[in-house]
Protein backbone atom coordinates (compact mmCIF):
# COMPACT_ATOMS: atom_id res chain seq x y z
CA UNK A 1 0.00 0.00 0.00
CA UNK A 2 1.01 3.29 -0.71
CA UNK A 3 1.29 6.45 1.80
CA UNK A 4 -0.89 9.38 2.15
CA UNK A 5 1.56 11.73 0.28
CA UNK A 6 -1.46 14.32 -0.30
CA UNK A 7 -1.87 17.38 1.18
CA UNK A 8 -4.33 17.38 4.26
CA UNK A 9 -8.34 17.25 2.80
CA UNK A 10 -10.16 20.01 5.12
CA UNK A 11 -13.70 18.83 5.93
CA UNK A 12 -16.56 21.07 6.25
CA UNK A 13 -17.83 23.01 8.94
CA UNK A 14 -20.47 20.16 9.14
CA UNK A 15 -20.12 16.36 8.65
CA UNK A 16 -24.14 15.44 9.15
CA UNK A 17 -26.90 13.49 7.80
CA UNK A 18 -28.33 17.07 5.68
CA UNK A 19 -24.43 17.45 4.55
CA UNK A 20 -22.87 13.69 3.72
CA UNK A 21 -24.86 13.30 0.84
CA UNK A 22 -22.97 15.82 -0.94
CA UNK A 23 -19.48 15.28 0.36
CA UNK A 24 -20.02 11.67 -0.47
CA UNK A 25 -21.02 12.64 -4.10
CA UNK A 26 -17.61 14.94 -4.59
CA UNK A 27 -15.18 12.40 -2.99
CA UNK A 28 -16.70 9.75 -5.47
CA UNK A 29 -13.36 9.16 -7.87
CA UNK A 30 -11.43 11.02 -6.03
CA UNK A 31 -10.87 8.58 -2.80
CA UNK A 32 -7.29 7.88 -3.86
CA UNK A 33 -5.97 11.79 -3.77
CA UNK A 34 -7.46 12.17 -0.37
CA UNK A 35 -4.41 12.57 2.01
CA UNK A 36 -5.18 13.24 5.71
CA UNK A 37 -8.15 14.41 7.38
CA UNK A 38 -8.10 17.68 8.55
CA UNK A 39 -11.08 18.61 11.42
CA UNK A 40 -9.99 21.47 12.21
CA UNK A 41 -12.85 23.24 10.88
CA UNK A 42 -15.33 21.07 11.46
CA UNK A 43 -18.21 22.31 14.33
CA UNK A 44 -20.70 19.30 13.99
CA UNK A 45 -20.50 15.71 13.20
CA UNK A 46 -22.49 13.25 13.70
CA UNK A 47 -23.09 9.19 12.98
CA UNK A 48 -23.41 9.78 9.37
CA UNK A 49 -20.04 11.83 9.29
CA UNK A 50 -18.43 8.77 11.13
CA UNK A 51 -19.80 6.36 8.76
CA UNK A 52 -18.35 8.88 5.77
CA UNK A 53 -15.33 8.44 7.37
CA UNK A 54 -15.31 4.86 7.54
CA UNK A 55 -16.68 4.31 4.06
CA UNK A 56 -13.74 6.73 2.81
CA UNK A 57 -11.47 4.67 4.54
CA UNK A 58 -13.01 1.43 3.61
CA UNK A 59 -12.74 2.66 -0.09
CA UNK A 60 -9.26 3.48 -0.02
CA UNK A 61 -8.33 0.08 1.77
CA UNK A 62 -10.09 -1.67 -1.23
CA UNK A 63 -8.42 0.56 -3.85
CA UNK A 64 -5.08 -0.52 -2.41
CA UNK A 65 -4.07 2.68 -0.55
CA UNK A 66 -3.19 3.18 2.81
CA UNK A 67 -6.64 4.70 4.71
CA UNK A 68 -6.60 9.01 5.36
CA UNK A 69 -5.97 9.59 8.72
CA UNK A 70 -7.39 12.33 11.41
CA UNK A 71 -4.71 15.15 11.77
CA UNK A 72 -4.24 16.28 15.44
CA UNK A 73 -5.21 19.38 15.00
CA UNK A 74 -8.71 18.52 15.42
CA UNK A 75 -10.78 19.53 18.49
CA UNK A 76 -10.27 17.67 21.52
CA UNK A 77 -13.93 16.20 21.64
CA UNK A 78 -13.34 15.14 17.83
CA UNK A 79 -10.54 13.67 18.84
CA UNK A 80 -11.98 11.29 21.14
CA UNK A 81 -14.91 10.79 18.78
CA UNK A 82 -12.57 9.39 16.30
CA UNK A 83 -10.72 7.18 18.49
CA UNK A 84 -13.81 5.59 19.76
CA UNK A 85 -15.39 4.97 16.64
CA UNK A 86 -11.73 3.49 15.34
CA UNK A 87 -10.60 6.20 12.98
CA UNK A 88 -7.97 6.69 15.77
CA UNK A 89 -4.63 6.09 13.87
CA UNK A 90 -3.74 10.27 13.77
CA UNK A 91 -1.81 11.56 11.82
CA UNK A 92 1.39 13.69 12.66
Amino acid sequence: MDTNAAAPWPLPERLTLETVGGIHAQWLGKETAIGDLDLSGVNEIDSAGVALLHWLRGRQRALGRAPSRVREDAAGRYRALCRAHRLDDMAG
